[in-house]
């Protein structure tokens, strides 16, 4: 039962990336969402912002911003809400989130992994950053952007 838990929840986060990447957490950048602006029909802009670098703006669907702005806000529901489930499937098996990382950029769309610690090891799985948003701001734990994604010659989409 326990596995067949992980493995739903592996299957609720995973999303379509090519490869899965192995980061050095000491090379990472922690950020936090520092605005969440609404663009009508082009989706809405989450603004991350670190310490140093410049921003990064990662356009998310309506449904997923409206799900982060509930999180950052710590409504509460009388029902669990999708996000709560997980994070309760997570601590019935006894895994933690310990973090998010955007990792890349490709064709205009941004690649993230989210780390979970458990008894077997630390899983990284693929992950919208959308979801991983809700998700790690739900549970309180941090998100990361890789150094590329702060280089100026690295491509930019438009936000």
């Amino acid at each position: 039962m326990q596995q067949f838990l992980l493995v739903l929840l592996a299957c609720s986060l995973a999303a379509c990336a090519d490869q899965q990447v192995e980061l050095i957490p000491d090379g990472l950048i922690p950020v936090e969402i520092v605005n969440v602006r609404d663009y009508g029909d082009e989706g809405v802009a989450v603004l991350l912002k670190g310490d140093k670098g410049p921003p990064v703006s990662i356009v998310i669907g309506h449904c997923e911003a409206r799900a982060l702005m509930v999180a950052m806000q710590r409504k509460e529901f009388p029902r669990p809400l999708s996000y709560d489930l997980l994070g309760e499937m997570l601590e019935k098996v006894g895994g933690e989130v310990t973090r998010l990382v955007v990792h890349s950029l490709k064709n205009n769309t941004f690649y993230a992994n989210l780390y979970i610690e458990t008894e077997e090891g630390e899983w990284v799985l693929d992950c919208r950053p959308s979801d991983g948003m809700v998700l790690v701001t739900r549970l309180g734990a941090p998100i990361y952007l890789t150094p590329e994604l702060l280089d100026d010659t690295y491509p930019s989409p438009q936000a």
